[in-house]
């Protein structure tokens, strides 16, 4: 009891506004409830809503979203790169990932002699954009080929087989079609991005070794966007030497519209802090009117209308921060579960989301201070004996 008595002495305030909130259990019980609903809806539509749009962002950005394409412009001299032109694209890129490569279309020759058509691309490694899934990886890989995990899985194709490839030249009469074989020495992990060809071939074996596109890879949609920038900001001044074309628009999209959605809905769950903020003014009310004369007993023996107001709002922000600290643990809770689904980790809170978590308790216990306050006011105006004679 003597800790009692010491926290009294201290805070005598914040005693006197715990016992009268232990009063009225029921009404008080109701109120932090309507409080603790109103923290739990918009801490999780809006914690649950940043991990979402984060796995989504994760998901666009692991099919291309950093990846900046350059191909050749409508007043480029001629409509595929050299090793100068890329050089000069590397240099003006800084440090990023530059992959050129020149895509074709060739038949695949199966073992019954069917042929299909396949999406070929030369490039000097695809160990620079994709992952090794089976087989090994040689220094010099010449007439070897590598293939997507997808092709391979289709045709029944492992590293160590032979691949024959037909290519077609030329037009009618004059068309020609040429058959190579290639064993195959990898097979590529399987990976979520769109537009991967189905083979790929070394660069050497492209026509004099000139390429069709340049992609730049870099390690967020920021970089992106600045790498695009600096691409046209050289080489396309009074004529359009290069395309650039580049997913950051697409994101940005993306992002107002999830954030819009998730404004939206905490701005309802913020309703219910609304209607929290109803039942706790008339709680107060209720406990103002049942302590008219315990009010007018304190004003009598020396309490200011200050102590009474500092009484009355404490009690009021008692209520929101029960209501409130009950509704964290609830909405975190359910954070925890909405990152386990979305980012496969329950503890991966972003700064997104616990801002909304703190906003959320914050406005919580403002909503209780802002419902208390007119009570207070009346509480504290009231003429003393007028209170004291009920």
């Amino acid at each position: 009891m003597n800790w009692l008595s010491r926290l009294a002495g201290r805070f005598p305030r914040l005693v006197i506004a715990r016992r009268n909130v232990s009063r009225a259990k029921v009404r008080s019980a109701l109120a932090a409830a309507a409080i603790l609903i109103g923290v739990v809806a918009i801490g999780t539509i809006g914690a649950g809503g940043a991990a979402f749009k984060q796995s989504q962002l994760d998901r666009v950005q692991s099919q291309g979203a950093t990846n900046v394409f350059v191909s050749p412009g409508p007043d480029k001299a001629e409509d595929s790169f050299d090793r100068e032109d890329l050089l000069a694209i590397e240099e003006t890129v800084g440090p990023a990932g530059v992959v050129a490569t020149k895509e074709q279309s060739m038949e695949f020759v199966e073992r019954a002699g069917r042929r299909e058509s396949v999406s070929v691309t030369y490039l000097d490694d695809p160990r620079v954009q994709y992952e090794i899934g089976a087989g090994e990886f040689p220094t010099n890989w010449r007439e070897r080929a590598v293939v997507s995990d997808e092709f391979a899985a289709e045709h029944g194709i492992r590293p160590g087989d032979r691949l024959k490839l037909v290519a077609s030249s030329g037009d009618g009469a004059n068309a020609t079609e040429t058959e190579r074989a290639y064993r195959v020495v990898a097979v590529l992990e399987p990976t979520e991005s769109f537009g991967v060809s189905e083979v790929f071939l070394p660069i050497e074996e492209a026509e004099n070794r000139r390429y069709e596109q340049v992609r730049v890879t870099t390690e967020s949609v920021e970089r992106a966007e600045s790498v695009a920038v600096a691409l046209r900001e050289r080489f396309n001044g009074r004529k359009d030497r290069l395309l650039v074309f580049e997913l950051t628009s697409l994101v940005r999209l993306f992002k107002s519209i999830v954030n819009g959605i998730n404004v939206f809905l905490v701005g309802l769950g913020g309703i219910s802090l609304l209607v929290a903020g109803v039942s706790i003014t008339n709680t107060m009310l209720m406990a103002v009117i049942k302590r008219r004369e315990e009010i007018g007993v304190l004003r009598s023996v020396g309490y200011r209308r200050r102590d009474i107001v500092e009484i009355l709002l404490a009690e009021a922000a008692l209520l929101g921060a029960i209501g409130a600290g009950g509704g964290l643990v609830v909405a975190l809770a359910a954070t925890m579960v909405a990152n386990a689904v979305f980012l496969g980790d329950p503890l991966a809170f972003s700064p997104a989301a616990v801002g909304y978590l703190v906003g959320a308790v914050a406005f919580g216990v403002g909503t209780s201070l802002v419902a208390g306050a007119y009570p207070a006011w009346r509480a504290a105006n009231e003429r003393p004996v007028e209170a004291l004679r009920g």
